[in-house]
C-alpha cells in the first residue's frame, strides 16, 4: 500500500472511530435516562404501596338511634362531625394553618357574626368581612380575641384534596381546634344556667390523639401499583438490554478499527522511514 493510499485509509479509519465513539456516548446517555426513569418508577411504586389514609368515625342518626359511620377524613367530613345530628349549628371543630389563621374551604363559610365564629350572640366580639378574609376581634370571656379567617379552596372534597388535607395534618400545615364548652363554674361541656350562650374556648387538639381518627395503610391501590411497576420496569429493562447489546457491538467494532488504525500507522511509518533511507 502506497503512502497516499495509506494516508487516505487512515483518514477513513479516524472518521469511523469518531462515529463509533459518538454512538457509544449516545447509547450511554440513553441508558442513563432509562436508569433515571426506572428510579422514578420505583419511587412511585414505593409511594403507592406505603401511602396512608385517615378515616373518621362519626355518629349518625338512624331513626331514633345513633350509629357509627366510618368515612374518609376530609375537611368537610370533620366539620360536619362537629355539628348537631341534623347537620345544623356551629361545628365544634375548625382548622388553623401554620400561620395561626382559621381556614375555610369557601367564602360562604366565612363568619359574619360572633355566633358564626363560635363566640355566641351576646359576646363582645365583632366580625368584619373583607373579600376572602374575615376579622374576628373583641373581648370574650374576659379575653382579648383577634382571629383572621382565610379561604383555602383546596380543602373542598375530592380525591386529591382529601390527600391535601390529610397531608397537611401530618406535616403540621393544618391544626385541628375543638370548642370546649364550660359553664359559670368552669365545668366542661356545660351550659349557662341562665340560658344564655354557652361559654367556652377553642383549644388545639392533636389529630393522632383523637379516637375518632384512624391513620392506616391504604392497600386498595397496591395491586394496580404493582402491575404498573412490573409493566414499566419490564419495558425499561428490555430497552436497556437492547442498548447494552448495541453498545457491546460498537465496542467490538471500535476495537477492530483501532487495531487496523494502528496497523496503517505502522505502514505509513515504515514507508516514511524507507523514503528517508532512499535519499540519505
Amino acid at each position: 500500500m502506497g503512502l497516499a493510499a495509506s494516508q487516505g485509509r487512515l483518514l477513513l479509519l479516524t472518521a469511523r472511530k469518531s462515529d463509533l465513539e459518538y454512538r457509544a456516548q449516545e447509547i450511554s446517555q440513553r441508558r442513563l435516562i432509562l436508569a433515571t426513569e426506572l428510579e422514578s418508577v420505583s419511587s412511585q411504586y414505593a409511594r403507592k404501596t406505603a401511602n396512608r389514609q385517615m378515616k373518621l368515625t362519626r355518629l349518625v342518626k338512624q331513626g331514633e338511634a345513633n350509629q357509627t359511620q366510618t368515612v374518609n377524613l376530609t375537611y368537610r367530613n370533620l366539620i360536619q362531625a362537629g355539628m348537631n345530628d341534623d347537620g345544623s349549628g356551629i361545628s365544634d371543630y375548625r382548622i388553623k394553618n401554620a400561620r395561626g389563621q382559621v381556614v375555610v374551604s369557601d367564602p360562604s363559610e366565612l363568619p359574619t357574626s360572633a355566633a358564626d365564629a363560635g363566640y355566641g350572640s351576646n359576646s363582645g366580639v365583632n366580625v368584619s368581612v373583607e373579600g376572602n378574609r374575615a376579622i374576628v376581634s373583641g373581648t370574650y370571656n374576659g379575653q382579648e380575641i383577634y382571629e383572621v379567617y382565610v379561604v383555602d379552596s383546596k380543602l373542598s372534597d375530592s380525591s386529591e384534596t382529601e390527600n391535601y388535607f390529610q397531608e397537611g395534618l401530618r406535616n403540621g400545615r393544618f391544626i385541628i381546634e375543638q370548642f370546649s364548652v364550660i359553664d359559670g363554674n368552669g365545668n366542661e361541656n356545660g351550659n349557662d344556667a341562665t340560658g344564655a350562650d354557652p361559654i367556652g374556648e377553642w383549644q388545639s387538639v392533636s389529630w393522632s390523639g383523637m379516637s375518632e381518627i384512624q391513620d392506616n395503610y391504604y392497600t386498595e391501590d397496591d395491586a394496580i401499583a404493582q402491575a404498573e411497576y412490573q409493566s414499566a420496569s419490564a419495558r425499561v429493562q428490555a430497552q436497556d438490554k437492547k442498548l447494552e447489546t448495541d453498545q457491546k457491538q460498537i465496542e467490538t467494532q471500535h476495537k477492530a478499527v483501532e487495531t487496523e488504525f494502528e496497523s496503517v500507522q505502522k505502514v505509513i511509518q515504515s514507508n516514511i522511514e524507507s523514503s528517508f533511507k532512499m535519499f540519505s
